[in-house]
């Protein structure tokens, strides 16, 4: 019999700390539940939640309210997850446009949008976007994955941390990169999570009519404004340049939306881009009121914005025709808006969010096609 000898593996490297868990994205009862080994008082908790949330602390070690001995406590087992702050570009009108780096290394845009002395944080839901909307760089540049709820949440968190903004009179929109009702359970748990210190009308969530997510969203409990890329007054163009209108098409997306419960003195959303020749002739505004009749809706108007990885048919119209589009449906009886562009010198207006070094890396784009 041949007696065989293992030895034992060793290894010089210490064990391996357990990762910290990040509180970003967590609910009052999930928090309450994860700090429980450590904080056995509710008021605890109230407080730890206020801090992440309403204050936007950075680290524990702000959270004075706290004693000193648990704040190390906390510090040794826990986390808040802010993102990284990679780069920052601010245009000449006061936009300011955030690169953010995710703990796994992706990367996602946001911006901070200044008004008057308001501000509108136009933050992403993933990082990237399948949908491959010819007008829209981010799709061009392809699909990337989800991202959680505190990692929503946490864009919000650093960019007030980075522009000492306080929660009060913040405007919140799901309009960055990645569609949001493609990551429907995250952005649900982040509007649950900013509904806390922002209100619900000043939140919203903007798809491209995702019917199983728009069902989901119907049952909200608190709801956001719902604003619908729209860009088409037809099946035929809107699915030349946007393909998800193959999937759920108009003929499906204005049923679904005629039975979305709206609060009193709401109004849906219509976002339309316009591009000149496609689709922004007085006839296109005829088409389009016929499209939306007995909604309760308004129409935001957006010249696209151009950039090169799109095209040269990518060219918004003459200002004379942007106004005579938006003046047809006003005579219609719309409230139609056209949305100012703001950042486009630095690439943050809409459309025009990608995660910077793609290029860099080799990666091309799929769909970029033209209508």
């Amino acid at each position: 019999m041949i007696e065989m000898m293992i030895e034992p593996i060793t290894t010089s490297e210490a064990p391996t700390a357990p990762e910290r868990v990040d509180l970003l994205g967590l609910s009052r009862e999930r928090l309450a539940a994860v700090l429980a080994p450590v904080v056995d008082k509710p008021f605890r908790v109230k407080q730890v939640y206020q801090a992440l949330y309403e204050r936007g602390a950075r680290d524990f070690a702000e959270m004075t309210e706290l004693s000193k001995e648990l704040r190390v406590r906390l510090a040794a087992r826990f986390r808040i997850g802010l993102p990284a702050v990679a780069s920052r570009h601010e245009s000449a009108d006061g936009t300011c446009k955030y690169l953010f780096r995710l703990h796994d290394g992706a990367t996602v845009e946001a911006v901070d949008i200044p008004d008057n002395g308001r501000h509108t944080f136009c933050i992403s839901s993933q990082a990237g976007c399948a949908l491959a909307c010819t007008f829209c760089v981010t799709g061009y540049w392809g699909a990337g994955r989800n991202l959680t709820a505190g990692e929503i949440v946490a864009q919000v968190l650093a960019i007030r941390a980075d522009r000492h903004l306080p929660a009060e009179g913040l405007n919140v929109v799901f309009m960055g990169m990645g569609e949001p009702l493609l990551n429907v359970e995250s952005v649900r748990g982040a509007v649950e999570i900013l509904t806390e210190f922002i209100s619900p009308h000043r939140i919203t969530v903007s798809t491209v009519g995702i019917l199983p997510g728009l069902e989901e969203m119907a049952r909200w409990e608190r709801r956001p404004n719902l604003a619908v890329s729209l860009h088409a007054p037809d099946e035929e163009r809107r699915s030349a340049v946007m393909p998800v209108n193959r999937t759920w098409p108009l003929a499906e997306l204005l049923p679904a939306l005629r039975r979305y419960p709206l609060e009193k003195g709401r109004k849906l959303t219509f976002e339309y881009i316009l591009i000149r020749g496609f689709n922004d002739s007085l006839r296109d505004a005829d088409q389009l009121s016929r499209l939306l009749s007995g909604l309760k809706a308004k129409v935001n108007l957006i010249p696209v914005n151009p950039d090169p990885v799109l095209g040269e048919r990518m060219v918004p119209p003459d200002d004379d025709r942007i106004e005579a589009f938006k003046e047809r449906l006003r005579q219609r009886g719309w409230i139609a808006t056209i949305r100012r562009r703001r950042g486009d010198d630095v690439s943050a207006a809409c459309g025009q969010l990608r995660a910077f070094g793609r290029e860099a890396r080799g990666f091309r784009g799929k769909g970029a096609g033209q209508p």
